[in-house]
């Protein structure tokens, strides 16, 4: 499609025409400076044109519009040099070829004035500690260096800056590492012209990132995405700033030469050779980061704050077809790739056009020619850009230990990668799933498996659920309770949840479909009511009550029924303890009868007959029964247990803690054993969710409160220095003096959220307490000679195994809120299993690093 400027319509907004294989379409009226920007913005983008000729194209174009569209000429480089990073080379060969309109004057060269306005805005993202933007401007800065614009000694200085931010006391993990990605960056880009420049200068700031990663290998441990227990090496991946150090390591052997995957579209232009440096950067200082002053006075409790790992890189492909990250060129194309991701977050087919299109932004030779072209000395080797990209998507999704963003985002860029090119991004994905799967048993991270069967299933349900099952009939013969096989049980699962039973039967082979393989379930999703069977004792008792819920019958009624229940169970000879049982059971699984046909059938009977389930669970035991009787009425659908778990917890008829003790002990699932399953973390995750999310809730609420209390006494000692006529210095004077008394509306809040904080504190130690137990035992799985006899493991050593991948990731995950308890859980807890022993030391490793350090 092209587009046409055909007009000025009015002073700020212009007519354009938009062709369409031949036919105009309705004129589009849109923003003068919008226009400008979208001009800009395919800068480079026709595949007819030359660089050299594009970038002729629009300095042309700026220079006709300087005089008198200055402000968006402006904004549309800043926003370029934010959302079009790849174009960076050209960007700032752009800038110094402006040149502004004859008989206009000015005191300052127009490249010097534009950028100016360009630091300015530097200035405001630094301001804000917007770290993509800081770190996006620093490379454009380091390219204006390299093209000979920026002096070299403000370059240094202004780098120093950030470096001087990991010298910081107490800096936080976060603030360290966007400073030194935001320095190493600039660096591996400008080196040459810096070292040349003054060496001692690059090699301390060199120094300084070098220090800083080094002091990562406990926390990176916490991150990998491939784990063995008997060791804390990196396998099958890399840790980002590593890589980078790696990187300026190769740079600097290379004698600090500019990185040869990079355009240089300053050597095409004669008048950019030699240029001496004119534009001086001023000294900046990375302001401090801002602290949350009415959060840390808002309660007694102590305020999170979230820590976050390094972060660690899959490594999914050999080096020669996708890229080595631990070397410039690959490093540059990796970061590249990361940046778009991020960027088109709001646009993912977008993104997808972008990342397959990527290899015009870098030199011939960096990656192979596409399957179809002709094959030249320069394209039969180097990178392949669809296994490079799908491996960047997937690392992004499994990240440890949360994404970025969304799974659901990289869920659906992957799918408009490969639609926009099947046939080349589908071979790519066919073996990215081949090379997780194929890490399955062989160390890879709980987390991460659970993330890639629910992104296999998703990318299946999106292309018809084509998959060459019958490549893992093999691993029908490892244990039921080997990573492969829960994988594939468990993607099959997630498979009938989007599509249905009969249709993914079929796309198994018939060894699957076997009830021996123990793959698919032995029947259809859906509900067991017990009391269904007119067989049943309790049939007719039953089924009146749900008569009763089905007529909409009210609180009171149904109480009555319930008790009469209750009464003709003991009369017919139980005990009291077991009339109270089967008089739960009967009344949850008839309201769950009803709720079965919608969510909103099952809320409405919830909030209706809510006193009833109260009066029902007011023991520990009557709840955990409560959710034995939700667990066995839904077995065939899990995704219906964690639905109706979260409102029981909503509508506080259990607490999370209960959720946790029944999570641990297995439930009506027939999982009650040596270890954690997936479905068991996703329980517990939920519960621990719900009750951090309650407190997060009651700390904003006091906060607010406190907000409106004092308004309202600042407006009351105005109205008293208005009818008193005293000076507003001695009311303010008397006012501190008087002990201020808080409002009824914050006692309530306070008291709230003490119970939630004490809530929290159960929730989490009956975590902790339920994985230390489970932990004890599990001496034999954690050595390397064990690790090596794997092959030979039944259920309970992966079981073990799996429930220390949970731990891991519990610890990782929920650091923030450990961390506040940490003394008081340590000495519950921990002090269960000896220090000595193999279980002890592992325990009390992950711990240490995820928990005990500071914050």
């Amino acid at each position: 499609m092209e587009t046409h400027i055909i007009g000025v319509v009015e002073e700020d907004v212009i007519d354009i025409v938009r062709w369409n294989g031949g036919h105009q379409h309705q004129a589009e009226v849109v923003p003068f400076n919008i226009a400008i920007r979208r001009r800009l913005f395919d800068l480079g983008d026709d595949d007819n044109t030359p660089v050299v000729n594009s970038l002729g194209t629009k300095r042309n174009y700026i220079k006709d519009n300087l005089k008198d569209n200055y402000d968006a000429i402006i904004e549309g480089l800043q926003i370029g040099i934010t959302q079009q990073p790849y174009k960076m080379p050209l960007w700032a060969v752009l800038l110094t070829l402006v040149v502004g309109p004859e008989g206009l004057e000015t005191d300052t060269p127009w490249p010097n004035r534009i950028c100016n306005d360009l630091v300015r805005g530097f200035q405001a993202f630094l301001d804000k500690l917007k770290w993509r933007e800081i770190r996006l401007y620093l490379q454009f800065f380091a390219h204006l260096t390299v093209v000979g614009f920026i002096t070299p000694e403000s370059m240094l200085s202004l780098l120093a800056s950030f470096t001087s931010v990991l010298d910081e006391p107490g800096v936080s993990y976060a603030r360290a590492s966007m400073a030194a990605l935001c320095a190493g960056e600039a660096l591996l880009r400008a080196a040459s012209v810096l070292h040349a420049h003054s060496p001692h200068k690059v090699y301390d700031i060199l120094s300084v990132l070098s220090a800083f990663s080094q002091s990562l290998q406990a926390p990176t441990s916490m991150s990998q995405p491939v784990v063995l227990l008997h060791t804390q090496d990196i396998h099958h991946a890399n840790e980002q700033l590593k890589c980078l150090i790696s990187a300026l390591r190769e740079v600097e052997d290379d004698g600090f030469a500019y990185p040869a995957v990079l355009l240089r579209p300053q050597d095409d232009f004669s008048q950019l050779q030699d240029l001496e440096p004119t534009f001086v950067l001023p000294s900046l200082l990375v302001p401090p980061e801002i602290a949350h002053v009415d959060e840390e006075i808002s309660t007694s409790a102590p305020v999170v704050h979230h820590r976050e790992l390094p972060a660690v890189w899959i490594q999914l492909f050999d080096v020669e077809p996708s890229i080595n990250p631990t070397r410039a060129g690959g490093y540059l194309l990796r970061s590249t790739y990361e940046d778009v991701i991020d960027i088109y977050e709001v646009n993912r087919k977008e993104a997808a056009k972008i990342l397959l299109q990527v290899d015009r932004w870098f030199t011939r030779g960096t990656f192979r020619s596409p399957p179809g072209a002709t094959a030249s000395d320069e394209g039969s080797a180097g990178v392949q850009l669809e296994l490079s990209v799908m491996e960047t998507i997937l690392g992004g999704m499994v990240l440890l230990p949360r994404p970025k963003h969304k799974p659901v985002y990289y869920h659906a860029l992957i799918t408009e990668f490969a639609k926009l090119s099947a046939p080349t991004v589908g071979p790519a994905v066919g073996k990215s799933i081949r090379k997780i799967y194929a890490l399955l048993g062989e160390g890879l991270d709980v987390e991460v498996a659970r993330r890639f069967s629910e992104w296999f299933a998703v990318h299946m349900s999106n292309f018809g659920y084509q998959w060459v099952w019958k490549e893992w009939v093999v691993d029908l013969q490892l244990d039921p309770a080997h990573p492969k096989r829960t994988f594939m049980k468990r993607a099959i699962e997630l498979e009938i949840r989007l599509s249905y039973y009969d249709r993914i039967l079929k796309t198994l082979p018939e060894a699957m479909q076997a009830p021996e393989a123990q793959l698919m379930p032995s029947e259809i999703p859906g509900y067991d009511y017990e009391y269904e069977s007119s067989s049943n004792s309790n049939h007719y008792i039953a089924s009146n009550l749900l008569k009763k819920f089905q007529d909409r019958a009210n609180l009171m009624e149904i109480s009555i029924q319930v008790d009469t229940i209750r009464t003709e169970l003991t009369s017919s000879g139980l005990s009291d303890s077991r009339a109270g049982s089967r008089t739960r059971s009967i009344t949850m699984q008839s309201l769950l009868v009803l709720g079965s046909r919608s969510f909103s059938h099952f809320l409405n009977a919830i909030e209706r007959y809510l006193k009833v389930l109260q009066n029902l669970s007011t023991t520990p035991d009557a709840k955990f029964e409560m959710l034995e009787i939700v667990s066995t009425f839904w077995r065939r659908n899990r995704q219906m247990i964690l639905i109706i778990f979260d409102k029981l917890m909503q509508y506080q008829i259990v607490d999370p803690s209960d959720i946790v003790s029944w999570a641990f002990e297995g439930g009506g699932l027939g999982e009650k054993g040596d270890g954690l399953s997936t479905f068991q973390w996703e329980v517990i995750r939920l519960a621990l969710d719900k009750s951090n999310g309650r407190v997060s809730i009651a700390q904003r609420r006091i906060v607010q409160q406190r907000k409106i209390d004092d308004e309202a006494r600042a407006a009351k000692i105005a109205e008293a220095v208005k009818n008193e006529s005293m000076d507003v210095d001695d009311m303010g004077m008397k006012a501190e003096e008087e002990p201020v008394e808080e409002s009824t509306d914050l006692q309530k809040q306070t008291r709230a959220h003490q119970i939630l904080v004490a809530e929290q504190k159960a929730v989490l130690s009956r975590a902790v307490e339920g994985f230390v137990t489970v932990i004890n035992d599990t001496d034999e799985v954690i050595s390397e000679a064990a690790w090596e006899e794997r092959s030979s493991w039944t259920k309970k050593q992966w079981d073990a195994v799996e429930t220390w991948g949970w731990f891991r990731h519990f610890t990782r995950s929920y650091a923030p809120y450990l961390r506040v308890y940490k003394e008081s859980l340590s000495m519950a807890y921990l002090s269960r299993v000896p220090a000595e022993r193999p279980a002890g030391r592992l325990l009390r490793s992950i711990w240490s690093i995820a928990v005990e350090q500071d914050s």
